[in-house]
């Protein structure tokens, strides 16, 4: 089975305006931050307004050569949530002493803490510059929580 990056959105049956989100969310799979991503997002008022998708390592696992079928899931997703809820924004929460990153970039990742926001900035960039190029008009935010909860906004 060959899967598509884009999905076969024409073929589904509608698109209900009544099912609107403000996002898209991407974030790591790991347990110690599900909560701490859910509350951030409640205090930002975004209760019921945002799809997710969940992978190991947010960006770093989007843009690893290892990964690629994840970037396909990644983008189709992206698409789908364009489509169906129309979303304005993507919203990318990496984190610190992410074992992702440690696999995909290496074991000294999180080793300085300046090392390791860079790792993760680098690919977060990255990440943004081709949600512009592929789905214009999408703003994009890029956050880092640190494993207590809180949130660092990156610039861009």
């Amino acid at each position: 089975m060959t899967l598509s990056t884009k999905p076969a959105i024409d073929a589904l049956p509608f698109t209900c305006p009544s099912q609107q989100a403000e996002a898209l969310v991407l974030n790591c799979m790991d347990h110690r931050l599900i909560g701490a991503v859910a509350d951030y997002l409640d205090g930002r008022g975004l209760t019921g307004k945002y799809d997710q998708i969940v992978l190991a390592g947010g960006a770093v696992g989007v843009m690893a050569d290892e990964t690629a079928p994840w970037a396909e899931t990644f983008w189709a997703h992206v698409g789908l949530a364009r489509e169906l809820h129309g979303i304005s924004r993507i919203i990318v929460i990496d984190h610190r002493d992410c074992g992702a990153c440690k696999a995909f970039v290496g074991s000294d990742c999180a080793e300085d803490p300046d090392h390791e926001i860079a790792v993760h900035t680098q690919r977060m960039e990255a990440l943004a510059d081709e949600i512009r190029t592929r789905e214009p008009g999408l703003k994009v935010e890029l956050l880092f929580m640190d494993l207590d909860g809180r949130v660092e906004t990156l610039d861009q």
